[in-house]
């Protein structure tokens, strides 16, 4: 396996870890990016090089200093004490994405096809739930397999329905606030708490410092790219999508049953690729009894998935931001440390 093939598992990782159901649902972008009218589409990028950058770095902080885990990493950023505080809070976070995806399959599953939420909920709890008995490997090929799916997909609904509008309700004259700037932080930040902790593990699949640069800038480029796309269509149809749980598909409705189909394709890989690498990392952390660790982190997630997916997007991950920033200027500041930009190794 070459150094590109290396890369690209590590992008694919990276994409499933930002790519869930808040992306591919059109929550995120709607709530961080759409709402400051087009200024939003500077906060995508903003938001696309954050997280090239600190993918890059972890990526190749974990590699340089033989780190395979997200406590060892913590403990080497901030030392034992400090690093025992960040460890449960980015497990708090963990259980929370979890949980927002449970959600989000309970809420696609109604939406579109009009059975209980219930069913949508216990749907990607299952398939979560065996995937998890495959390990770190089962985790990886599951999402090189899914990611290029989700990306492809994504990529074409988004301009398919933004050069092909119906009857569109609003368009790229939204107010243009300021507040982006702070928004795209806080977005990349918040994405970063789980993305810091499963990137860790995935470090072990680097072989070279040039392994991880690749990561880390192809996984950027490709959220950047996916997620511009499908900002498009929220921009023209806002009127109308800024009160369902998932605004993407109330959009490719009107375009028939092929193009709902692609979607729901999209959205399911994203939910259940989220979903498996958060419980996954999640009951990596916890240690000890794997098996059953996952089967109690599953069976906890379940009941507190009726909270709602667009609160747990609204509410709880803004929560998370500012322990998200801290931690990205942690690894910032020590990548440069590290003299990261020195020439790669082959």
């Amino acid at each position: 396996m070459n150094s590109l093939s290396r890369g690209l598992k590590l992008a694919s990782l990276y994409i499933a870890i930002i790519m869930g159901a808040g992306f591919a649902s059109g929550q995120e972008l709607l709530q961080y990016f759409v709402n400051y009218g087009t200024s939003g589409i500077w906060g995508l990028i903003a938001a696309g090089v954050l997280f090239a950058l600190s993918g890059w770095a972890v990526l190749d902080i974990c590699h340089s200093q033989n780190l395979g885990d997200y406590k060892s990493l913590i403990n080497y950023l901030c030392g034992r004490r400090l690093g025992l505080i960040l460890e449960w809070a980015v497990a708090a976070f963990l259980f929370v994405l979890l949980v927002a995806m449970l959600s989000a399959g309970g809420a696609m599953v109604h939406q579109a096809s009009g059975f209980p939420f219930t069913v949508g909920v216990l749907a990607v709890a299952g398939i979560t739930l065996i995937a998890l008995l495959f390990g770190l490997n089962g985790v990886v090929w599951i999402n090189v397999i899914l990611s290029p799916i989700m990306v492809a997909g994504g990529i074409f609904l988004g301009l398919y329905t933004f050069f092909n509008q119906a009857v569109a309700t609003a368009n790229f004259e939204n107010a243009i606030i300021p507040a982006w700037v702070l928004a795209a932080v806080v977005y990349a930040s918040y994405n970063m708490v789980t993305g810091v902790s499963v990137l860790a593990s995935g470090s072990r699949i680097a072989k070279s410092r040039k392994d991880c640069m690749l990561g880390g800038l192809l996984g950027g480029i490709a959220l950047t790219l996916l997620g511009i796309c499908m900002a498009l269509p929220l921009y023209l149809y806002f009127a109308d999508i800024i009160a369902v749980e998932i605004p993407f598909l109330l959009i490719v409705v009107a375009y028939g049953s092929v193009f709902t189909s692609i979607y729901f394709i999209v959205m399911i890989c994203a939910i259940t690729t989220t979903a498996i690498i958060n419980a996954f990392a999640l009951a990596e952390w916890l240690g000890g009894k794997y098996r059953l660790h996952c089967v109690l982190i599953i069976a906890c997630a379940i009941p507190a998935a009726y909270i709602g997916f667009s609160n747990i997007v609204g509410f709880v991950y803004p929560l998370f931001g500012l322990f998200g920033i801290f931690q990205i200027i942690v690894i910032l500041l020590n990548w440069i440390k590290l003299r990261s930009f020195v020439k790669l190794d082959k």
